[in-house]
């Protein structure tokens, strides 16, 4: 072969070769597309979890509530006379009945409208007879016995301004009384048994309570208390009347109102950072061929 044809051969194939590596020089030195940043799905924050709650009582002390006492009473004394006499008469059986001090309990139950508050209550006292003291013969007898007194109040009370745990109150009711009077021997006359008179009674009250708990009150109290005079058949008495101290306590019903207190959430976390593309590799230069 001639060195021209030669030459022209090799200059083809050169042709040729570069040609191709300029057409797939670009393909294979292009950059690898970018990596896409992760997708963000917008979420609430706290979607899916258990949000805690705080519940606060609130103070309340209104509704039904239950309420005992018990004490002591002491009753003033009570005048006597026969109503079959006038009471002009100098021989009229009269005289005074002196009594000793004597237990007392009652118990009920009652509603709290806030300052003021309503109570039905039962109650027992039973002061006994010291002595019956005749003031038509200028004697003193000495008799047994007791007076039994048993009430069915409705009363109301004023709660006072509280301080601290401390509450003052004063009230007072009317109602029922049921009497009880032994037998008695008064000099020139005698009292048989089972004198019992139903009558009007009444009874003020001023006290103070201590708040143990929401549910739970304790008091001291002063009373006083008495009925309408008590007239029988043979005999009249005056009315009876009597101060007394009494402790008790009381327990409520109602349930502490609740407030639900919702703390404000926590911040949402930042996203995390969003991955940087790696760099494409640099292409590879072109070799010659030769």
């Amino acid at each position: 072969m001639s060195i021209s044809i030669r030459r022209s051969v090799l200059r083809g194939i050169g042709f040729a070769v570069a040609s191709g590596a300029l057409i797939g020089g670009p393909v294979m030195a292009a950059p690898e597309p970018p990596i896409a940043a992760p997708t963000t799905v917008a979420q609430g924050y706290g979607t899916g979890t258990t949000t805690v709650v705080e519940v606060a009582e609130v103070e309340s002390v209104n509704g039904w509530y239950l309420t005992v006492g018990a004490g002591a009473v002491w009753p003033g004394n009570m005048n006597y006379w026969a109503n079959k006499y006038p009471l002009s008469a100098t021989s009229q059986p009269k005289g005074v009945l002196e009594q000793n001090a004597g237990f007392s309990i009652d118990g009920g139950i009652g509603y709290d409208f806030g300052a003021i508050r309503t109570e039905l209550t039962y109650g027992y006292s039973g002061p006994s007879v010291d002595s019956v003291v005749s003031r038509d013969l200028s004697r003193s007898f000495s008799d047994g016995g007791k007076i039994d007194k048993n009430d069915i109040m409705l009363s109301a009370y004023w709660d006072v301004i509280p301080f601290g745990r401390f509450t003052p109150y004063i009230g007072g009711g009317v109602g029922y009384s049921y009497l009880s009077f032994p037998s008695f021997n008064g000099g020139s006359y005698y009292n048989p048994p089972f004198h019992d008179k139903g009558l009007f009674g009444w009874q003020a009250k001023v006290g103070l309570s201590y708040a143990l708990a929401y549910n739970w009150d304790v008091y001291a109290e002063g009373t006083f208390s008495g009925t309408g005079n008590a007239q029988f058949q043979n005999v009249n008495f005056s009315s009876y009347q009597d101060v007394g101290a009494k402790l008790g306590f009381r327990y409520r019903f109602a349930k502490p109102a609740v407030v639900v207190v919702v703390p404000e959430p926590a911040p949402a976390p930042a996203p995390a950072p969003i991955p940087m593309p790696e760099p494409a590799p640099a292409p590879e230069p072109i070799r010659g061929l030769w």
